[in-house]
């Protein structure tokens, strides 16, 4: 009854996802059609909200609490979760506790603070933190917008000869920050609650080719002063999720050559720990062209926000086509979202994106808009399939990946899903047929290994009886051919 429900549903609303439909990839690397997971919910803006908004520049989900910075405006904005104008806040008073700090410094007077080019904000109970990029510093603020401390000088080597203009920003529960900073490459910044330096973490390793290793070691001190400076490439974002690990992206190499880790999940040591089980490494998309072309966008896709929610679940935002890549925490691509333009429906520049529930919500920094997404009964299905087998409700999983599987027979994810179900249930040869269909090697070799360790199990008298027997008639001619060449005869032919 539920399947009924659930395929009529789609059929109805069918007409109003169809104009979303969008591509997916294939285990072969071909661009397969795909429905939807999100489709166009809502939009709003300044003038729906009633203030000014030159450049937003990032915001974030806390409490169903929109919080947003604007980079030129150089203020705060707080936003309903209905989307509705709450507050904003262009100057902050000093806290007590904070005077009595600068007081204690020598400072005689204490006006408000005020920001300069902001560009990254995180919400956490201990506070509000905004990177105040222009003035080179951080400001935490409590929930009453007043200023508890400002973190500004960082006692490191790199900041001898470049200033600290922090980017982004997202902070942990002993609210330690983990700040990108512009013109830095040695990692993310981990900053102290007091706002000491302590050290760069998940630093993105520079890769060389082997040619180029070699070369270089044939080199003179003078001849490798002269060549290309190889340095790692830059973060574009951090979000921490609930067990201190650090979603962050990065851009590609600057020759285009590498885009395989610009997605990472960055541990409490300090190492990438992203799983990249799918048929492709997480990067946005597989397939692009590399050069100038007048006519298409060229080289792979510029990931310059990350958003998580539940059952490790996150989605990626690719400013240079206006795309949105959801992937579960295998590494699987789930759904392809988004498109380029001008329309309420699309973005042109997409800077930050960030779960409310299970809607989706981009900020697109050139048209000054919110465009909210929300999940198609595809997506839904795909997301509670996921959210299943997390909670290890392996039956009720497989079946939602049927339905999915009804609604579009090109997932392959799909039968993989359904695979594991057989695999745990024991059906192992019913395993691997879908484990063939989902093109899943791996799980594939574990359930023909049991399916045939089963068929040894179940057949061990009759094979045993056919090694016994063969072994008897090989023993009794070898006996039989001994007699012959002695000459001997004990029996007659």
């Amino acid at each position: 009854m539920t399947k009924l429900f659930f395929i009529v549903s789609f059929i109805f609303t069918l007409p109003l996802q169809i104009a979303s439909v969008r591509y997916n990839y294939s285990y072969y690397g071909d661009v397969v059609h795909s429905a939807p997971g999100m489709t166009y919910a809502a939009y709003f803006n300044a003038q729906t909200l009633g203030t000014k908004l030159s450049a937003p520049e990032d915001f974030v989900i806390y409490e169903d609490m929109i919080y947003m910075v604007d980079a030129v405006e150089n203020k705060v904005v707080t936003i309903n979760s209905d989307f509705t104008y709450n507050d904003e806040f262009a100057s902050f008073e000093l806290t007590q506790s904070y005077i009595d700090e600068l007081a204690s410094e020598g400072a005689t007077e204490f006006p408000a603070l005020t920001l300069k080019a902001p560009s990254g904000i995180d919400v956490k109970p201990s506070g509000i933190y905004v990177a105040d990029t222009g003035n080179y510093r951080i400001v935490k603020l409590n929930h009453n917008f007043e200023v508890i401390d400002v973190f500004s000088d960082m006692e490191d080597p790199t900041f001898d000869e470049i200033l600290f203009e922090p980017r982004k920003i997202t902070v942990d529960a002993t609210e330690r920050m983990y700040v990108v900073a512009k013109n830095v490459y040695e990692g993310i910044m981990e900053i102290d609650n007091d706002g000491s330096f302590n050290r760069f973490t998940g630093v993105n390793p520079v890769s060389l080719t082997p040619i180029e290793i070699f070369r270089r070691s044939l080199m003179s001190e003078a001849q490798l002063a002269k060549i290309r400076l190889y340095l790692p490439t830059e973060y574009t974002s951090v979000e921490i999720n609930d067990k201190s690990f650090i979603y962050a992206t990065s851009k590609p190499s600057s020759d285009n050559t590498n885009a395989e880790n610009t997605i990472q999940l960055i541990n409490p040591k300090g190492l990438d720990v992203m799983k990249r089980n799918g048929y492709h490494p997480p990067m946005g998309d597989v397939h692009f062209m590399i050069g100038s072309n007048n006519y298409v966008v060229t080289g792979p896709s510029l990931l310059v926000d990350i958003a998580s929610t539940e059952n490790g679940i996150y989605t990626v935002l690719d400013q240079k086509r206006s795309r949105l890549f959801t992937y579960d925490s295998e590494g699987n691509l789930l759904y392809i979202n988004g498109d380029e333009g001008s329309q309420s429906d699309k973005f042109a520049k997409g800077v930050a994106i960030g779960y409310l529930g299970d809607d989706l919500i981009v900020l697109d920094g050139e048209a000054r808009t919110f465009i909210v997404y929300r999940l198609t009964d595809f997506g839904r299905a795909v997301n509670q399939a996921i959210a299943y087998h997390t909670q290890g409700k392996y039956d009720q999983a497989a079946q939602v990946w049927e339905e999915v599987v009804l609604l579009n027979t090109n997932y392959e994810i799909a039968y993989n899903g359904i695979g594991k179900f057989m695999l745990r249930e024991g059906r192992f040869k019913e395993a691997m047929e879908y484990f063939a269909l989902g093109h899943d090697q791996y799980y594939y070799s574990k359930a023909f290994k049991s399916y045939r360790n089963t068929v040894i199990k179940e057949n061990f008298g009759y094979i045993m009886l056919v090694v016994v027997l063969l072994g008897g008639t090989g023993i009794f001619l070898k006996i039989k051919k001994t007699y012959r060449k002695g000459g001997s005869i004990l029996y007659e032919d």
